[in-house]
């Protein structure tokens, strides 16, 4: 089965320039290529160098998770991921059952949003500044792993079908900081137990991996490579391919790999990808989370053709940090530059036959013949 049907494939072929707002979203809709927004990037943005939020100047602006869904819907997209922490009493709290049940029968429903995916957020409260599922502190492990299972249960009353682990605060700071191996076999007895919850509740279980930040040295999966390596033992123990991982972009740039070589480096070993999220950033450099594909045009187009040749069927989730601007106005911009970006990508994709013969050439310029026309057409 390929990724798209001949009607699809005969839709992309009538399209010619540059596609708008509504081109794109019809692209988009078309072509079943699925987009949702991390809550976190229709809200105020803050750093250490403006703490109080880059929008906490602006009377009108709220970053209540109400107004992150109106913005996510002004944008042009109809799906959100959460965090569990968006429906606890307080951070780490008791689940607040009746602001989510407000939110899936009011505003969800208003607005015709589908939640795809909850993240887990054991790192913001300061108890867990030492980690979350590796903290040293038995007891604060035991902690994180309830956060999961709080998401799980919020999962099941709003159809979530991925919770997504990111361990933001699990790792180090200084060389000597922690027993590598140690940590490591928390975090994937951790997920192990949790995958076994997860599996019976009919979700999946995601990794998240990261090199760095908020530990400056490193994080408990730091590359896609680690990621991939613990969902496969979390597989092992369970059963299964429940356990999958999820492949940021810009993480990838961090790690100077690409999202495409993460794709298919888990597809080679048989871990699924269960989400990807999307964004842009300079290679090598810190996590930027900037708006799709406005600095590695090459790189997003054959990372979008790799999703399309593995059959990626779920959803691209946008992980911005747009500190400076609307962020209405970026998540579109991302919209229509990821759909325009797309159309690229499936131009390569009916040619993938004449490229697999370019590749067995060897060299640059056999390949690049094939997509520098697409690429700069």
């Amino acid at each position: 089965m390929t990724r798209f049907s001949e009607d699809q494939l005969e839709f992309a072929r009538s399209k010619s320039g540059y596609m708008d707002r509504d081109a794109s979203i019809e692209f988009l809709e078309t072509m079943d290529i699925r987009m949702s927004v991390g809550h976190w990037s229709a809200g105020d943005f803050c750093d250490r160098f403006a703490p109080p939020g880059y929008h906490s100047d602006d009377p009108g602006f709220a970053s209540t998770f109400e107004a992150q869904c109106r913005r996510t819907k002004a944008a042009g997209i109809s799906a959100i991921e959460i965090h569990q922490h968006l429906f606890e009493k307080s951070l780490n709290g008791e689940i607040d059952w009746p602001a989510l049940e407000r939110a899936r029968d009011g505003l969800l429903s208003e607005l015709g949003l589908t939640v795809t995916a909850c993240n887990i957020n054991t790192w913001t409260n300061p108890r867990f500044r030492l980690g979350g599922m590796c903290n040293p502190d038995a007891q604060l492990r035991r902690e994180a792993l309830e956060e999961v299972r709080k998401a799980i249960e919020i999962s099941r009353a709003l159809g979530i079908s991925i919770i997504s682990v990111w361990p933001g605060s699990d790792g180090a700071d200084y060389h000597f900081q922690i027993d590598y191996l140690e940590s490591l076999g928390w975090f994937t007895e951790g997920l192990i137990t949790l995958n076994r919850e997860c599996a019976e509740a009919g979700i999946r279980l995601s990794i998240e991996p990261k090199p760095y930040e908020p530990r400056e040295l490193y994080m408990i999966v730091p590359t896609a490579g680690a990621a991939i390596l613990v969902a496969q033992e979390v597989n092992r123990s369970c059963g299964g391919t429940n356990c999958g991982v999820t492949i940021d972009f810009g993480h990838q740039k961090m790690e100077a790999t690409t999202a495409s070589t993460a794709c298919d480096l888990a597809a080679y070993a048989g871990v699924p990808v269960h989400k990807f999220d999307i964004n842009d950033a300079r290679q090598g450099r810190n996590d930027q989370d900037c708006i799709f594909g406005t600095l590695s045009l090459p790189e997003s187009v054959e990372y979008l053709y790799t999703t399309f040749v593995r059959d990626y069927r779920g959803y691209y989730s946008q992980d911005q940090f747009t500190y400076r601007d609307d962020p209405t106005r970026a998540m579109e911009r991302s919209m229509v530059n990821f759909a325009n970006l797309s159309l690229k990508a499936i131009r390569v994709y009916e040619q993938r036959d004449t490229l697999q013969s370019a590749r067995e050439a060897g060299t640059g310029p056999d390949v690049l013949d094939l997509v520098s026309p697409i690429l700069v057409g």
